[in-house]
């Protein structure tokens, strides 16, 4: 695909800013108006006091040694929320252009088209919540710039197929975009596997759910090496802070831990859906491939108000019918269950 054809004008014409750690990230540093005398407070990072880099190249190669994909692919950003924002900059006119959302899915996509003032295209997520091809299609008109996908999906909870996202792709002459930010929780292959097939495809993912540093903001993409130059082009200078990285290189040297905790979420999974399934308020647990499961209940306004009382959070969607008594429950730790299934119990 000819993906210049598809990036807003001013965006390919745009002389990006070159920030002083674009040019020097050693010597003697009189070029950025840093603090020279260093920082107020300590840290295991060190240089505080100055700017972090600007290309992310530590980042980025620690990530390509991981995943095994050129570091040319890859970029990092506060959250995926930050990247959504970037693609959207680049790729849709403000007042022109559409993207399409298949419904019900995660809300930030609708939130940053309207931001940035691109019209939204809702259709619906078939009978198995799974993208419908036909519909989106149908949907889609020469001034639609984007699909925005979540997979798996939230908060249904399910993996789309790839075989359909594929086929959508070669379809689609626009952006799609998958948001992979519970993929490590599912025990079906990821995206990542076809990516080499589409030059119009963006993966994005997260440090949030998996490896549990939520905290930290910080989530990435791949993508074909023009877009991410293209995101560059747009993204803030000094997005990821120097202990956001430093944490985030020191996370991947520690998979085995981030696989121990997907290991022991997915165990509370299932205890979690064998208890539920034992209460009669309880009509449907539809499948999940995420940390979390959607849970359809009689009257399950009284269910959320009943917990929320208790000190118990969880989350209630309203936004499509088919989500109407249905509450999305997060796995918890054993205790927190615990302490789910017993209050539970308890309801009358």
């Amino acid at each position: 695909m000819e993906l210049e054809n598809l990036v807003r004008k001013n965006i390919l014409e745009l002389k990006a800013y070159t920030s002083a750690r674009d040019q020097y990230q050693d010597g003697v540093l009189l070029d950025a108006n840093e603090n020279s005398l260093g920082s107020v407070v300590m840290s295991e990072v060190n240089d505080l006091n100055r700017y972090p880099d600007p290309q992310q190249k530590v980042l980025r190669k620690s990530l390509s040694e991981n995943l095994k994909i050129d570091m040319s692919k890859l970029l990092f950003g506060v959250g995926s929320d930050q990247i959504i924002d970037l693609v959207i900059r680049v790729f849709c006119d403000p007042g022109v252009s559409n993207a399409i959302i298949p419904t019900p899915t995660y809300g930030v996509f609708n939130v940053a088209c309207e931001i940035n003032n691109v019209e939204v295209r809702n259709c619906k997520l078939d009978a198995n919540f799974d993208i419908n091809i036909d519909s989106i299609i149908n949907l889609a008109d020469e001034k639609t710039k984007m699909v925005f996908l979540c997979s798996p999906n939230n908060p249904t909870g399910n993996l789309f197929d790839n075989k359909k996202i594929k086929s959508l792709a070669a379809a689609f002459n626009g952006i799609i975009f998958i948001d992979e930010a519970y993929i490590e929780f599912s025990d079906t292959n990821s995206f990542i596997n076809d990516l080499y097939q589409f030059n119009n495809v963006i993966i994005s993912r997260t440090f949030s759910k998996a490896w549990g540093l939520a905290g930290v903001r910080c989530g990435y993409c791949i993508a074909d090496e023009f877009i991410i130059k293209l995101l560059f082009k747009v993204k803030d200078p000094y997005s990821i802070s120097r202990p956001t990285g430093d944490l985030i290189v020191k996370a991947l040297t520690n998979y085995g831990k981030m696989n121990d905790f997907v290991s022991k979420i997915l165990e509370e999974k299932k205890r979690l859906i064998a208890q539920l399934q034992l209460f009669d308020f309880v009509i449907h647990i539809f499948p999940s491939d995420a940390n979390f499961v959607l849970v359809k209940m009689k009257d399950a306004g009284s269910v959320f108000n009943y917990l929320n009382q208790k000190g118990i959070r969880v989350r209630m969607r309203k936004d499509d019918v088919r989500l109407i008594d249905c509450l999305r429950i997060t796995v918890g730790n054993s205790e927190e269950n615990n302490l789910l299934i017993k209050t539970l119990k308890e309801f009358k």
